[in-house]
């Protein structure tokens, strides 16, 4: 850098001791020095910098003095304790300022050189740009000019403060190239053509960039930023500005909320969002590898008995407990997830032959069938695994996690504790779920579902007192189908709640034409729920309006649930339960004495009646154990005055016996098959004529 001409205006006590040491450097040619902080009028060569000493007066001062200096650049010169008086000169116009007491020669040239860039660039700069760069001193953003070969020229007060940057710092061409050089994630460098300065610099415009600004022994700082070209009033290109806040709190608040998105709460294993796409790549890569990739689904075997017996608490203490088995079993490179409940699912990657599945899968086994230890109680759970193996199971991640879950059931079929592979017969039975599913979708608009109605007798008269309506669906390739092959895929669909009010409405408008068309004001209907459809809040209201609209009296229709723990729960199926209570239909537990349905059920007010389970009728004639537990369910009804149906009555052997016991109502094949409903009217129109069903035949 040649020698410059300076001009010198103070006359401090350091003044002439700092005056000698620019003369010794090569950067300073001559210095001229006056005392007065005034323009010289005598002064009549030109001179290339003016230094001067800021004067203890207020920034409006300190501004009209700068401007009186004449055109050229500017840099105020301090002691050190007074350095404040220096940053004040920058913010009022100066181009830099120097601590005359500890500047040294390279601190010296760099303010120099940087006053003189940058006194260049405003002075070329278009009236518009001036004016921005005149603003962004007072922002709360922070900003940064560069001039088009980079060089720093500016850095307001908020960029120093987010930067963590001291007044006197001056950033060099190094600082400038590593400037927000990686990802917002901290570890990927940004290529060098898309840093936020090198942009700016060739005048390109960007919004929203978001970089992590890195210094060491520096907790990293995550910027957005955007940034502008900065041009002449002949519109050339001369440097450019860019702007930008701290979004450290945010971005780490954002992928905090993205984490707990993606990860099981209980367990931090990756959920089931999350372990799809980590599945859909992993196939990708087994595809281009060639090499093989199998999905094990892993259902916790009578997992719900831990739940009732220890406790909510003990139950996700052994999840969580099984979630560091998986993690601690698994090789680096396989992925385990958890699919929900007691359900988890794994990933296995590159393990070579097939069998290399099963010894992986058996493995798991061995080790999750261990004791468990869970706040000091001995836990016993055993897995049931099943195993699908890509591309042969299927080609996407939905086909081959079903395939999966679908060979666990068949584990948990043969008993549970073991593992089972996908194979073609269960793959005909997928492709049979799938395209059950897939009708279902249409078979409401399609008008394929249908009620049928087993009628059920007053054991004691034989007279018929109700019927019990039960879904089946008219399917155009399969036929008549019972709901048990089809009800679990409404449930796990959720098209259970658009089938259930179907079956609501349709069962109380058939009812109400019965009771009007036969005089039959007291025949009642009983009608199923799903437990899925006990947690949804419109179905006190489809009750409700079903009675309404039909003009029925609540305590004709009688609803069955399965399970009778929910009764016993502070849960949102008890709410749905007592308002239907309240709105006078009866509730009548379904399959007792079999499940997990227990006496103790129904010792809550909630229970009008429960319906003995067939496997129990099914022997009564030589089973004694089954003969003591109906007549003590019976005696136990008669105690709490709750009505007791009994289903599945096939012989007369069987009728007499709960005529003995005093049953109140029964129903099965030896009185009648369920039916259609213009069947269900020839039976009534029979009944009214004092035909019994007993004595007719089952039609």
């Amino acid at each position: 850098m040649a020698g410059r001409s300076i001009l010198y205006l103070g006359d401090s006590e350091f003044a002439t001791g700092f005056c000698n040491k620019l003369e010794a450097y090569a950067c300073c040619g001559q210095i001229v020095r006056y005392k007065d902080l005034v323009m010289p009028d005598d002064n009549l060569n030109p001179v290339d910098l003016i230094m001067f000493e800021p004067p203890a007066n207020s920034d409006v001062s300190l501004r009209a003095l700068i401007q009186s200096l004449g055109a050229g650049p500017v840099v105020a010169v301090t002691r050190r304790e007074t350095e404040h008086r220096g940053i004040a000169a920058v913010r009022a116009g100066a181009q830099g300022y120097l601590c005359a007491d500890d500047a040294g020669h390279e601190e010296i040239e760099s303010v120099i050189d940087h006053a003189t860039q940058r006194y260049r660039l405003l002075a070329r700069l278009s009236e518009t740009d001036s004016t921005v760069l005149s603003i962004l001193k007072s922002i709360n953003d922070g900003a940064i000019v560069v001039d088009r070969h980079g060089h720093v020229l500016d850095i307001n007060p908020a960029a120093r403060s987010i930067l963590g940057l001291s007044p006197r710092q001056q950033p060099g061409s190094e600082w400038t190239q590593s400037f927000c050089n990686t990802t917002a994630d901290g570890s990927t460098e940004i290529d060098h053509d898309d840093l936020p300065l090198v942009k700016a610099c060739r005048g390109e415009k960007f919004g929203n960039q978001v970089a992590t600004y890195k210094v060491p022994d520096q907790v990293d700082t995550i910027l957005s930023i955007n940034g502008q070209g900065l041009y002449d009033a002949n519109r050339s290109l001369v440097g450019g500005v860019i702007t930008f806040r701290d979004v450290t709190d945010i971005m780490r608040r954002t992928v905090e909320l993205e984490k707990r998105a993606q990860f099981d709460e209980l367990t931090r294993l990756p959920n089931r969002r999350l372990f799809a796409e980590q599945l859909q790549k992993a196939m990708g890569r087994s595809q281009r590898n060639n090499r093989p990739l199998a999905v094990l689904f892993i259902d916790l075997d009578r997992f719900k008995s831990v739940n009732d017996t220890l406790g909510h608490d003990i139950g996700d203490e052994l999840l969580r407990q099984v979630a560091e088995r998986l993690n601690r079993n698994l090789r680096v490179g396989d992925t385990s997830g958890r699919w929900g409940g007691d359900e988890f699912i794994v990933c296995l990657e590159d393990f070579g032959e097939s069998r290399n599945a099963a010894a992986a899968a058996q493995k798991l086994v061995l080790v999750l069938s261990d004791k468990y230890d869970v706040n000091g109680s001995e836990v016993y759970a055993t897995p049931s695994i099943g195993i699908a193996v890509y591309p042969g199971a299927g080609e996407t991640p939905e086909r081959l996690i079903k395939a999966a879950d679908l060979a666990m059931y068949q584990a948990k079929n043969r008993g549970g504790g073991r593992f089972q592979y996908y194979s073609n017969s269960l793959n005909t039975k997928l492709e049979q779920r799938e395209e059950l599913e897939i009708g279902l979708r249409h078979a409401l608009v399609r008008n394929e579902l249908v009620l049928h109605y087993q009628p059920r007798i007053d054991v004691d008269t034989g007279r018929l007192i109700g019927l019990e309506a039960l879904l089946r669906w008219q399917h155009p390739r399969f036929g008549l189908l019972p709901p048990g092959r089809f009800l679990s895929i409404l449930e796990s669909s959720g098209l259970i709640h658009s089938a259930g009010e179907w079956i609501i409405n349709t069962a109380c408008r058939q009812l109400a034409s019965w009771q009007q068309r036969f005089e039959l004001p007291d025949l009642s209907i009983a009608i199923n729920l799903s437990q899925q459809q006990l947690k949804q809040g419109r179905l006190v209201e489809t009750v409700a309006s079903a009675i309404t609209n039909n003009a029925l009296d609540a305590g004709c229709i009688e609803l069955e649930i399965g399970d009778g723990e929910i009764v016993r729960q502070r849960s949102a199926e008890l709410e749905t339960l007592h308002g239907l209570r309240r709105l006078g239909v009866r509730l009548s537990l379904d399959h007792f004495g079999t499940r997990d349905v227990s006496f103790s059920s129904l010792d809550t007010g909630v229970i009008d009646s429960f319906v003995l389970d067939q496997s129990l009728i099914q022997d009564v004639e030589v089973n004694g154990s089954h003969q003591r537990i109906v007549r003590a369910a019976i005696a136990m009804a008669r105690g709490l005055d709750i009505e007791v149906a009994a289903e599945g009555v096939e012989t007369i052997p069987q009728l007499e016996f709960l005529r003995s016991c005093n049953c109140d109502l029964a129903q099965g094949f030896l009185i009648s098959r369920p039916m259609q409903a213009d069947k269900v009217s020839r039976i009534l129109r029979s009944e009214i004529a004092g035909t019994r069903l007993m004595s007719r035949g089952s039609p």
